[in-house]
């Protein structure tokens, strides 16, 4: 027996047509039903923002010749050497570069004095001029600066250099700062920042590459301006007694303070000037050398 699809009459057999409804015998095979789709649908990921093509940047020119040179040191060099005697006659230029080299000087001062355990600070008038005064010296500073000096030693002790180095460098620091010398290096330090200075600028006026080119001459203006300065006045009172005077030297336009310092150190030493004075010609004279060899050294150690 079976049964019609349709109405579900019984059947003789299966080929047997339906006899109510007339309907085939064969059973019909309903198509499968679709798959549902899931309950939890996934969010649609978002799409890729398209890419942006880069804009190619535009191939600058090369300089033309005239300012390749220019950005040359030597160029620098001479060009701040030219423009020494012009911004000298001019009020602004000689009013700024001398108020800078006046604020290197008391600087100077302030800095060894404090390197010597004293404590100081600097003054500058915007009138021109400056002064520096400096307190009895401090046991707790020096002991602070030996701790300095001994970390230094034991943070770099893989390297013997660096060993021998800081133990030298303690004993150094102990016979300037724990001896008569401490009074000394203080009154001297204007003039050793002012000449440290100028090798600090030509050192600047030689680098590779500067963000700004035109800095460059102006370093080395700012060099030979502390320089010649300085070393002017100390040919001039090798020359001539009478620039001793520190009025002397105020009248000739110089940079002047080496008088009134090295009255303090000749009060102290008991000797004559000229000595001193020889010792810093000499360093006026070694500090472009020691620019430019702090320079080859410096490139040395990069490559």
């Amino acid at each position: 027996m079976s049964a019609c699809p349709r109405c579900g009459a019984a059947l003789e057999s299966p080929g047997a047509a339906c006899p109510i409804c007339n309907g085939a015998a064969f059973l019909e095979i309903e198509p499968p039903a679709p798959a549902r789709e899931p309950a939890v649908m996934q969010a649609a990921s978002p799409a890729a923002p398209p890419q942006r093509r880069r804009a190619e940047k535009p191939l600058e020119p090369e300089p033309p010749r005239w300012r390749k040179a220019l950005g040359h040191p030597a160029a620098a060099f001479a060009i701040g050497l030219a423009a020494f005697p012009l911004s000298k006659a001019l009020f602004l230029p000689n009013y700024v570069f001398n108020f800078l080299t006046t604020l290197v000087h008391e600087i100077g001062h302030c800095a060894c004095a404090w390197f010597m355990g004293m404590p100081s600070i600097p003054g500058v008038s915007i009138l021109g001029g400056g002064i520096t005064v400096w307190q009895e010296q401090k046991l707790p500073i020096c002991l602070a600066w030996l701790a300095a000096i001994g970390w230094l030693g034991w943070r770099f002790r893989e390297t013997r250099a660096a060993v021998a180095a800081a133990s030298a460098g303690g004993v150094v620091y102990a016979l300037l700062a724990f001896t008569a010398a401490r009074e000394f290096l203080p009154v001297a330090g204007g003039v050793l920042f002012e000449i440290g200075g100028a090798a600090a600028c030509f050192y600047v006026a030689t680098a590779p590459a500067l963000r700004r080119e035109f800095e460059r001459p102006l370093y080395a203006l700012w060099g030979w301006w502390m320089l010649l300065n300085r070393g002017a006045e100390t040919v001039l009172m090798l020359r001539d007694r009478a620039y001793w005077n520190a009025n002397t030297v105020y009248e000739s336009g110089l940079a002047a303070g080496l008088t009134n310092d090295l009255e303090v150190i000749r009060d102290r030493l008991g000797t004559a000037p000229e000595p001193m004075l020889k010792v810093v010609l000499l360093l006026c004279i070694l500090a472009l050398p020691a620019a430019l060899a702090a320079r080859v050294l410096a490139k040395r150690l990069d490559a």
